[in-house]
């Protein structure tokens, strides 16, 4: 009997240091927060990493990047077809004029050479989402999905049908995660504070 109560009182006393242990990892960036796992499309993806995007001495957005493999490794976000997740969170008003053409030069490095008149139109397409400001606080959603394709949201709101297929997916994710990226200091962050 007293062996029984011995391991209930244990029991117990381990569950708050399982959920600080689990709280733990949450990252938080300027005031942000990145939770461990996140439910998206019937499938449980894991926090690679967050940080902070930073131009010209001014912070732009926290960004926080989810996958199924969780894996701290590059290469595995841009061409495994595994359902995979990004979060910006908004830390200044950005025009959307200002969105869309950094968007095109950003699409202009890293497209493929020959790339099909499909994917060219689907870069138009996407470009063309960004019509409202991205003032501060506004949060942005791009994920991709194998079978379906590549989903875009702002504030919660779907701001098109899905871009199907993998290259345009493979391409969002080269941005960010291949050479010539655009955000080297982010994706050492993100990389830093990778848990896979």
């Amino acid at each position: 009997m007293v062996m029984k109560k011995l391991a209930f009182i244990l029991a117990i006393s381990l569950v708050p240091m399982g959920t600080a242990l689990s709280a733990s990892k949450t990252v938080k960036v300027e005031g942000k927060s990145y939770a461990p796992t996140i439910n998206l499309e019937g499938k449980t993806l894991k926090l690679v990493g967050a940080g902070l995007r930073e131009k010209w001495f001014f912070d732009v957005y926290t960004m926080g990047v989810y996958s199924e493999s969780g894996k701290c490794d590059a290469k595995d976000l841009i061409d495994t077809d595994q359902v995979k997740y990004l979060r910006l969170d908004m830390l200044r008003d950005v025009s959307a004029e200002k969105m869309s053409s950094t968007l095109a030069e950003s699409f202009g490095k890293h497209m493929p050479n020959g790339a099909s008149p499909k994917l060219k139109e689907q870069v138009k397409t996407f470009k063309g989402y960004f019509k409202d400001e991205c003032k501060e606080g506004v949060v942005l959603e791009m994920y991709y999905v194998p079978g379906k394709g590549t989903i875009i949201k702002q504030d919660g709101k779907q701001l098109g049908p899905p871009l199907e297929g993998k290259d345009f997916g493979r391409i969002l994710f080269d941005i960010y995660f291949g050479k010539n990226t655009c955000c080297d200091d982010l994706i050492e962050q993100i990389m830093k504070t990778c848990k896979g």
